[in-house]
């Protein structure tokens, strides 16, 4: 795993990021997502927790878990003011302290691109989500990275959409592409 340098985390816990991850990156994913569907909801890579708030708007009644390996962001993410049906806890998401199909779904959204071990991330994600679960991916291929992500010290994971697809398929997972080529989406089915 790896950790957000302190520029990073300016960028990625402002209002701005707010408000571009709301109405346009994950806000697409979620108006495609089933209104009932999901009661118990992971997401790895919180950050200060933007994309949990946006699913307990979605999911208000169901519990959502936001997990992130970065303490600091946890903590951040406690101090504010969230929906009361969200945790955060501190994880590394390669080693994910829950036992098997636990959740009905689990979320990386621009997470995968810091984890040296995207590979395994993928793999606990399909184990903690239920048979006929899902797991939804947004992330940013290897081909777009701007000039702030060119040393793999600042961006362990360097991929493409296709190499996740493959991944997801070989732990188990129904993988569709949702769209997007310089910030894409996918979405898979735990067999």
């Amino acid at each position: 795993m790896a950790k957000m340098n302190q520029f990073e985390k300016i960028f990625v816990n402002s209002r701005i990021q707010y408000y571009l991850h709301k109405w346009f990156w994950f806000g697409s994913i979620v108006k495609r997502l089933p209104s009932t569907l999901y009661q118990n909801i992971l997401e790895i890579g919180t950050g200060v927790g933007f994309t949990a708030e946006l699913l307990a708007e979605k999911y208000p009644n169901a519990h959502i878990l936001a997990t992130d390996f970065d303490d600091d962001s946890i903590e951040t993410a406690k101090s504010r003011r969230h929906s009361p049906n969200i945790v955060f806890q501190q994880e590394d998401a390669t080693r994910l302290s829950f036992t098997d199909n636990l959740f009905d779904t689990a979320f990386s959204i621009l997470t995968l691109h810091h984890i040296h071990d995207y590979r395994q991330a993928i793999s606990e994600l399909t184990r903690v989500v239920k048979q006929g679960g899902d797991v939804y991916i947004m992330d940013i291929p290897s081909a777009s990275f701007n000039f702030f992500h060119f040393r793999k010290s600042i961006v362990p994971g360097l991929f493409t959409k296709t190499e996740l697809m493959t991944i997801g398929e070989n732990f188990g997972l129904k993988m569709e592409d949702c769209g997007g080529k310089y910030l894409f989406s996918l979405h898979g089915k735990k067999l």
